[in-house]
């Protein structure tokens, strides 16, 4: 996933890489020359799928499914600062850290942070959320 606007000008610039080796790969009909071309248009679409997330996020268009597991949410998270027009050194100055403590927390997903950095960053995003418990029906004794 593209965080960044660097990371989105690094895509476009993979992206014309990408297709300039696609453009010099032999038309010739051998099955080398086929599997290498399909492997090349796999490649652009999905970055070209990656540029095109980031600029729906980046446009405030997220849609948020329903989640049942805390562990479910950080995966959202960078998602959520995206689509709220905010950027990485941004967060960090409202969360008083550098912008390397954010990187590294978007790099894994947030999947290192404990639940009240989550829920530090969740604040600093705006994002409310609604927690439901429901405890386990009690097993019958025979």
């Amino acid at each position: 996933m593209i965080k960044t606007n660097a990371q989105r000008e690094r895509t476009l610039v993979q992206i014309a890489g990408f297709q300039r080796a696609l453009n010099g790969v032999d038309h010739r009909a051998s099955k080398r020359s086929i599997a290498i071309r399909r492997t090349y248009e796999q490649v652009i679409r999905e970055l070209e799928h990656e540029i095109g997330e980031y600029d729906r996020l980046r446009s405030g268009r997220l849609n948020l499914p329903p989640l049942d597991r805390l562990d479910h949410i950080a995966s959202f998270v960078a998602k959520m600062r995206l689509s709220n027009g905010m950027s990485q050194t941004e967060l960090a100055k409202r969360l008083h850290v550098r912008k390397q403590v954010i990187s590294r927390l978007e790099e894994s997903d947030y999947q290192t942070a404990g639940i009240q950095t989550l829920q530090s960053v969740l604040d600093a995003l705006g994002v409310k959320i609604a927690i439901r418990l429901k405890a386990p029906r009690p097993r019958r004794l025979n």
